[in-house]
């Protein structure tokens, strides 16, 4: 793995207005995520390169200055698809009762396009492997709604 981004290939290149779009992403996929605790995993892909981001959300969806570095990563991760790179991008919503939701999308230019549950459980298959605990009991996979 390694950390190498694509670099934007424009002359009008905003910072802010990249860690905005970025951040209203990561807000709309915490409320389609529901209540509970909220497991965020984005792999970005790009030529022969690729990188791997995860974090947490516990209550109100952080805003980009809250000091959160995992979160900081993931967002980095999810911008580079501004820059060429595509992602995937998954969400464990972990509920008080010890229910667990799962659904993915797939991401280009900052653009969540949702995956199906049949489509976000091949995706789990792959990231956990295929064991016989495989997926956890309280899991339900459901299709991922469109991102406003």
């Amino acid at each position: 793995m390694t950390n190498d981004v694509p670099a934007p290939d424009v002359t009008d290149f905003s910072p802010a207005l990249l860690a905005r779009r970025t951040m209203n992403l990561v807000r709309s996929v915490a409320r389609a995520a529901g209540e509970g605790y909220l497991h965020l995993t984005v792999v970005g892909v790009w030529e022969d390169r690729y990188r791997e981001a995860e974090c947490f959300i516990d209550g109100p969806v952080p805003d980009e200055y809250e000091p959160n570095e995992a979160l900081v990563e993931t967002a980095g991760v999810l911008a580079t698809t501004a820059m060429g790179a595509r992602a995937m991008l998954t969400t464990r919503t972990m509920r008080t009762d010890g229910a667990v939701t799962f659904m993915s999308w797939m991401v280009s230019d900052l653009k969540a396009h949702p995956a199906t549950a049949e489509q976000s459980r091949t995706a789990y298959r792959m990231c956990e492997g295929d064991g016989p605990d495989l997926p956890e009991p309280a899991m339900s996979f459901v299709d991922a709604p469109a991102l406003t």
